[in-house]
């Protein structure tokens, strides 16, 4: 056995300071010319300062510390007595830890892992966040149409489908006065690509305002809350065409259906 491996097992006790005076003689004699013994002595000093913090700390009685002062030094008064601080054994150990050149290049790779990581958590947030917000104003609006279906004044309006779609119906809700409309249409024809349907609100001159875009589902049958310039009686007629996605200023596409008013 070298004297390494003999005093290898006497390292861990030399830094605990738990060795008599002739080993640690000999260690120290040792330790100042072999430097891989003086690191490992070095690497096990940070683990023993943090000992004491690995097992449950429990606070002496208030009135122990006035007892001892009291049978040593009768005439002191007592003095507050700082509490041992976690941070600086810690500090040591982190700071003995931060220095090693492997650390150096694991951290380097932590840092950027977590950059990255940080970066796409930020996206995945914003893109949740976006997804919220739609889904509210979707949830918004179905009650709210909902709430325009139920509290509709009479019969709803029923709109016809035209030659181009002629299973096509449709059930137009809403009070004279109002301008909020609920618009339920079922057997339209599936659209092409790019392709919406456009509401337009017919007034007495003919001129056409739009009523908003929608969509229908492979059944046909889609629906759309109506926010009208003006209250449903002062128009004379509503229908729908084919328009392009985002909708157009003035009907450009075939009329699928409509009704007077």
């Amino acid at each position: 056995m070298t004297l390494c491996q003999e005093l290898e097992e006497l390292i861990p006790a030399y830094a605990l300071d738990a060795v008599d005076e002739k080993d640690r003689a000999r260690i120290e004699a040792h330790l100042a010319r072999c430097a891989n013994c003086a690191r490992l002595v070095a690497a096990y000093r940070p683990v023993v300062e943090l000992l004491p913090y690995a097992v449950p700390q429990v606070e002496p009685p208030a009135e122990l510390k006035y007892r001892v002062l009291a049978a040593v030094l009768p005439q002191a008064k007592p003095q507050p007595t700082p509490t041992p601080s976690f941070r600086s054994p810690l500090s040591s150990f982190l700071s003995t830890l931060f220095r090693a050149p492997a650390f150096a290049a694991v951290a380097l790779v932590l840092l950027v892992a977590l950059g990255v990581w940080n970066a796409s958590l930020q996206v995945q947030m914003s893109q949740q966040a976006a997804t919220s917000q739609k889904l509210i104003a979707e949830l918004t609006r179905q009650r709210e149409f909902m709430a325009v279906v139920a509290y509709a004044d009479g019969t709803p309006q029923h709109l016809q489908g035209t030659q181009v779609a002629e299973r096509a119906a449709g059930r137009l809700y809403g009070s004279p006065a109002e301008t909020t409309l609920a618009l339920f249409v079922d057997d339209l024809p599936a659209l092409a690509l790019g392709k919406v349907y456009q509401v337009w609100l017919i007034d007495p001159n003919g001129d056409r305002t739009s009523g908003g875009t929608f969509t229908v589902d492979e059944r046909g049958n889609g629906w759309l809350l109506i926010h009208s310039p003006k209250p449903l009686k002062e128009y004379q007629g509503i229908g729908i065409t084919v328009e392009p996605i985002g909708g157009s200023p003035k009907p450009t596409g075939p009329k699928m259906m409509g009704t007077s008013l």
